[in-house]
């Protein structure tokens, strides 16, 4: 496809934005693109110094992600946001296993992350993500599912997940016996492993356990429970002990999108 032809798409009252893979064009159908002006960009574009320098697959990947903004005017900020993030993905994959990115990864990401601080670390997981969408080896990885799970997750999560890729969390709780009621209350955390220094809301780190179980991304089990007896050999309260790990499923999803080396963002 040429620049020519491109543009008589754009100027086409009928045109739907669309993505250029290779010398592929899909319609996305997303809404009218602005004018043949942006068109004009994306090809200029393709020639500056980030796509000179990241080759061919590089320019794929960027006049893709450049074609899915035709429906938004997106400023400089943005692009050149979206051109560093491109340009570190790649930088992760060896040259001889860069492959063009799946669509179905590639366009939800876009839209997921343009308008998000590139310093966050929910930003890395998504980084982390494209870059296995791009990878030959590891492309069986990208679960298009990840996308939607990495937007529901908040900062301290996703460095609770990273921290349970190196080893399981320990917490040892108790709670008091009412033997007429035959209830158990007033639940207190003796002992835990829970890396609560790292976390900007500590005192909200159960919350943040009981949600990834909710994803499926963790499993909190007892591993065992004894009773607590007064001096009469009554019980007058229960001390359990738990585990708190990935699942099979955290594990796939971890090994996904969260950075081998750690968050280079804190």
């Amino acid at each position: 496809i040429t620049k020519k032809n491109l543009e008589s798409r754009v100027n086409n009252k009928h045109f739907h934005p669309c993505l250029l893979i290779g010398d592929q064009v899909v319609d996305i159908g997303i809404g009218e693109a602005l004018n043949s002006k942006i068109a004009e960009k994306v090809y200029d574009d393709a020639g500056s110094k980030p796509a000179r320098q990241l080759g061919e697959l590089a320019e794929d990947v960027i006049k893709t992600a450049r074609l899915l903004a035709f429906p938004l005017q997106i400023t400089a900020v943005i692009q050149d946001r979206l051109d560093r993030t491109l340009a570190r993905v790649i930088e992760k994959v060896p040259l001889e296993r860069r492959i063009s990115p799946q669509l179905q990864i590639l366009g939800p990401i876009y839209e997921k992350i343009k308008y998000m601080d590139d310093t966050s670390i929910l930003y890395e997981l998504f980084e982390e993500l494209l870059a296995r969408s791009i990878d030959s080896e590891r492309i069986a990885e990208a679960h298009p599912s990840f996308i939607h799970i990495i937007s529901q997750l908040s900062r301290d999560e996703a460095i609770i997940l990273l921290e349970l890729t190196k080893r399981s969390f320990e917490v040892v709780d108790k709670m008091d016996y009412d033997r007429e009621a035959r209830l158990f209350s007033n639940r207190k955390i003796e002992r835990t492993s829970v890396p609560k220094d790292r976390l900007l809301f500590p005192d909200k780190d159960e919350m943040y356990h009981f949600h990834l179980v909710s994803l499926s991304l963790i499993s909190w089990q007892i591993t065992k429970q004894e009773p607590i007896k007064d001096v009469d050999s009554l019980q007058i309260g229960s001390r359990s002990h738990s585990e708190i790990k990935l699942t099979e499923f955290g594990t796939f999803f971890a090994k996904a999108c969260i950075p081998e080396d750690g968050f280079r963002n804190k």
